[in-house]
């Protein structure tokens, strides 16, 4: 059972949250301690100390969450509790972890070295779909171990579900409610074949229904469970940027798929593309680069794009500067050339897609 039922009783306590737990858990040697010495609480976090002395019944709460614990073994679920040693490391870094979740499914996939999160609007064009499977074949062809992260949504989240199952790899699907039910209902079929090698993950209890603060809630899982975050589609405002600009919070690179300036639901994309909150996804080998997975089958680093590179180089002024410098920010270029910010980005774009170039990590950019 480890610290699962100890966490989950403590997060039963009204206005304790992930934040204030992970103060709790940073502050005792063992969250256990607490059950049998409340006082602990007094210098960390002294109103929930209060709460717990004037009316709460910690022992209650404790034989509650084991119960909770035991009726999710029955059912093959999994229970993790932050501090044990099997829950997920990248999840257990951000500062607002789920004190303990809930996750049905293969657990080796919540361990994976290439994890990635996609998502994207509910109303996916035609290109949207069509992006996120030439992307995700790209990757899978080249990451054997990928697994693929999303919220089990309408448009880009199902999608990039679907495209990982034709892929026979594995893909979670963290939901914003208990695991006894399904959201939107239209999935249920997905989610079935989604636990034989990924799983569904959910922070909620048994019987916990769809609430609209879930989804944020949700979200932050998404963007903490992964190492990187793919936007394909969106809109200007909508979950799918709370979720890149999460997962930015946590440390992690941001990618986003560029798309046609009349199209609306590109226009969150192109934003934070030209606003250097995300890096452009061209392809497979312009988000391998920047997260340095580039080696493998035996350490030698893949740059199958590489072969394609012509030879002959453009005479183009941002690329002649580039190759000058070797290695140059955005913000520099910017300066020397006099160009506009989108302006740039859309040379930037070109000179990627065409294989001229490479970006790095901190808005840096390379000859390929």
């Amino acid at each position: 059972m480890g610290k699962a039922a100890y966490l989950l009783a403590l997060s039963r306590i009204e206005g304790v949250g992930a934040i204030t737990l992970r103060r709790i858990l940073d502050a005792v040697d063992d969250v256990c301690d607490i059950f049998s010495n409340p006082a602990i609480l007094e210098g960390v976090a002294p109103a929930l100390y209060r709460r717990v002395v004037s009316h709460l019944s910690l022992s209650e709460l404790l034989e509650s969450a084991k119960r909770e614990v035991e009726e999710a073994k029955r059912k093959h679920i999994d229970t993790f509790g932050l501090g044990d040693v099997d829950y997920p490391q990248l999840l257990a870094e951000c500062a607002d972890p789920p004190p303990a979740f809930f996750y049905f499914g293969n657990r080796d996939a919540l361990h994976s070295p290439h994890c990635i999160s996609v998502v994207g609007t509910r109303r996916a064009s035609r290109y949207g779909l069509k992006a996120v499977e030439v992307l995700l074949e790209d990757l899978a062809n080249k990451l054997p171990d990928l697994v693929v992260i999303s919220g089990l949504a309408f448009g880009i989240d199902v999608k990039a579900h679907k495209v990982a199952l034709d892929l026979g790899i594995p893909t979670i699907g963290v939901l914003a409610h208990g695991l006894d039910r399904i959201y939107p209902a239209a999935h249920r079929n997905i989610a079935i074949e989604m636990v034989k090698k990924g799983g569904l993950l959910s922070e909620y209890s048994w019987g916990s229904k769809v609430e609209r603060h879930h989804f944020v809630g949700r979200n932050r899982i998404v963007a903490g469970l992964s190492h990187a975050t793919l936007v394909v589609e969106s809109a200007d405002r909508g979950g799918s940027l709370l979720t890149a600009a999460m997962a930015s919070g946590y440390g992690r690179e941001v990618f986003a798929v560029p798309g046609r300036i009349t199209d609306s639901t590109s226009v969150g994309c192109n934003r934070i593309i030209a606003s250097m909150q995300a890096i452009p996804a061209v392809n497979a080998d312009s988000i391998i680069s920047v997260l340095g997975w580039g080696k493998s089958n035996g350490g030698e680093e893949e740059s199958s794009s590489s072969l394609f590179v012509p030879q002959d180089l453009p005479d183009d002024p941002v690329l002649r500067l580039i190759v000058e410098e070797e290695t140059i920010h955005f913000n520099d270029l910017l300066m020397r050339l006099g160009m506009s910010a989108a302006e740039l980005s859309n040379k930037l774009f070109t000179l990627e897609f065409d294989g001229f170039i490479k970006p790095l990590p901190g808005g840096l950019y390379a000859k390929s």
